[in-house]
């Protein structure tokens, strides 16, 4: 079989044309296989900037999820130091360690994270404002998931 270029241009231009992955072609002996690459999935993570605008979404939701994401991307974080379960109290039905909005000092417990049955208190490392509690209480969590949100 003679290759045609016209042919395998023809044959491209349907791949595009078509949204198709492979085309083959075999005649007298001959095979040609054209292929469209696919490209990976690449996953990035980039600042959303209050510029972002998502379209026929309701605005109330994209507003919170995009200052959301900036306050939390601007702001410093304190981090879980190991893999465990994520208690805001000592015990059910006392009261939270901290809440959102309160100032803590250097030592002071914000929570407890349970590891293998033992509790273990997670303390601030600085004198700080909690801004925001990024985890629910019972939370399954890994070593450095945020938990709080400072400033």
């Amino acid at each position: 079989m003679k290759i045609d270029l016209k042919i395998i241009k023809d044959l491209a231009e349907n791949i595009e044309k078509y949204n198709l992955n492979e085309v083959v072609i075999e005649s007298e002996g001959a095979k040609v296989t054209l292929k469209k690459e696919i490209p990976a999935m690449v996953e990035t993570v980039s600042t959303i900037s209050k510029a972002a605008i998502v379209q026929n979404a309701e605005e109330g939701v994209v507003e919170t999820i995009i200052e959301t994401a900036i306050e939390t991307e601007e702001m410093e974080t304190i981090n879980s130091p190991m893999v465990g379960t994520f208690y805001k109290s000592s015990a059910p039905g006392n009261p939270a360690f901290v809440t959102e909005g309160q100032t803590v000092s250097t030592g002071d417990t914000l929570c407890i994270i349970e590891a293998m049955k033992l509790m273990n208190e997670v303390k601030s490392h600085k004198n700080c404002t909690i801004v925001k509690i990024l985890v629910e209480d019972g939370q399954l969590i890994k070593k450095g998931d945020k938990l709080f949100s400072i400033k």
